[in-house]
């Protein structure tokens, strides 16, 4: 884990324990990341986490 995701990991943490949030919203996320300062200077490019599927979905059965 690098020093970005700890910083963020503790402030997730902070926040919970502040606001008494157990699971804070994806909004609340957005919120903590503009506080820590990052924000959006690139167009939106495609997004890969992962490799998708390795193997086709099975046709349906009628």
């Amino acid at each position: 884990m690098n020093e970005e995701q700890v910083d963020f990991l503790k402030a997730v943490e902070e926040y919970k324990r502040v606001n008494d949030r157990p699971f804070p919203t994806l909004t609340e996320i957005l919120d903590l990341l503009l506080y820590l300062g990052y924000r959006k200077v690139a167009p939106v490019g495609e997004f890969k986490l992962c490799k998708g599927r390795q193997h086709p979905r099975p046709d349906p059965v009628d």
